[in-house]
């Protein structure tokens, strides 16, 4: 179960700025899982430690980490992508919407209540939240984004360099 949010070299998509986000995020979301999985052993059931206030406020740090880290990350893709004019940014935009409400309700609702609830169902939401994530729609962007600086750099003397974001953008 700890396992399931270490970095994968696999989830690398050539875009330094957007791969150490990720690896970030990837962190984040083993720690995360990692003292929840702790907690549900330590008591024995579902609901993490309810009484706990220590434990509660350790978990809402983590989460809040976790939520700072993908409202920051997602604001900077949503700008690679209107600086490149890539032709999904709707869709990819409503999809980070739809990931924020959902992490949001299915994680950090029951966290804030002082439940920890690391079922099977609530792993596959967050496999499925990061991972798939990732590897389909970010890997989409990523490879429309390296055509297309190549495309440009091949048709403009320049090389390209003045018409397309940096792929080495280092904000975090």
């Amino acid at each position: 179960m700890e396992s399931t949010f270490k970095w994968r070299d696999e989830w690398l998509l050539g875009i330094p700025t957007l791969d150490n986000q990720h690896q970030k995020l990837a962190d984040c979301l083993h720690r995360l899982v990692t003292e929840c999985t702790r907690l549900h052993g330590q008591n024995g059931n579902d609901n993490g430690s309810e009484n706990d206030t220590e434990t509660r406020e350790a978990l809402m740090k983590l989460l809040d980490e976790l939520c700072a880290r993908t409202r920051a990350h997602f604001s900077i893709e949503e700008d690679m992508m209107l600086a490149a004019n890539y032709p999904r940014y709707a869709d990819h935009r409503r999809e980070h919407v739809m990931l924020l409400a959902e992490l949001t309700s299915t994680f950090a609702a029951p966290i804030k209540d002082g439940r920890c609830n690391m079922n099977p169902e609530i792993l596959g939401a967050l496999k499925s939240w990061f991972i798939v994530h990732v590897a389909h729609s970010d890997r989409q962007f990523a490879n429309w984004l390296k055509r297309d600086i190549h495309t440009a750099a091949a048709h403009d003397p320049t090389g390209g360099s003045d018409n397309v974001l940096s792929l080495n953008d280092n904000r975090d």
